[in-house]
């Protein structure tokens, strides 16, 4: 899987209250996820489909499928619960095509999707007050 994250700090997002519908206690990111979905809809003009935001057992999620290239981005807590300072939160971006065992031996992804993806949520994530990158795994 060609996998990248950046982590970074923000008191934006909730952090602090625990949902009903939360999976576990450190689900947070729901709102953290359809901001960012939001942030980077101006990739629609590029062919690229973007999925409502997921809940996973480590955080959020939405889908941004180019072609037939699916991308997961990964918004993931990291903590072992609300916590009153500002959160740290890692973004993952990655190349998915799930259980297909076809697609995931023999096809090969669109690298130029993938990066314009990761290059445009780096940009807005690195461009917004209120919002610091601690480091960079791209």
């Amino acid at each position: 899987m060609d996998l990248k994250s950046l982590t970074v700090e923000s008191d934006l997002f909730e952090h602090r209250e625990v949902k009903p519908h939360f999976i576990n206690p450190c689900c947070f990111g729901e709102d953290f996820a359809v901001w960012l979905r939001q942030q980077v809809v101006d990739l629609t003009a590029a062919g690229f489909e973007l999925s409502q935001p997921i809940q996973e057992d480590y955080g959020w999620g939405f889908w941004a499928t180019h072609g037939e290239d699916p991308f997961w981005i990964a918004l993931s807590f990291c903590g072992d619960g609300p916590t009153e300072e500002p959160a740290e939160w890692v973004v993952s971006i990655g190349y998915d095509p799930g259980l297909n065992v076809v697609k995931r031996l023999f096809h090969k992804h669109d690298r130029q999707a993938l990066a314009r993806l990761r290059d445009r949520v780096w940009q807005v994530l690195g461009t917004t007050p209120g919002i610091r990158v601690i480091s960079d795994e791209a």
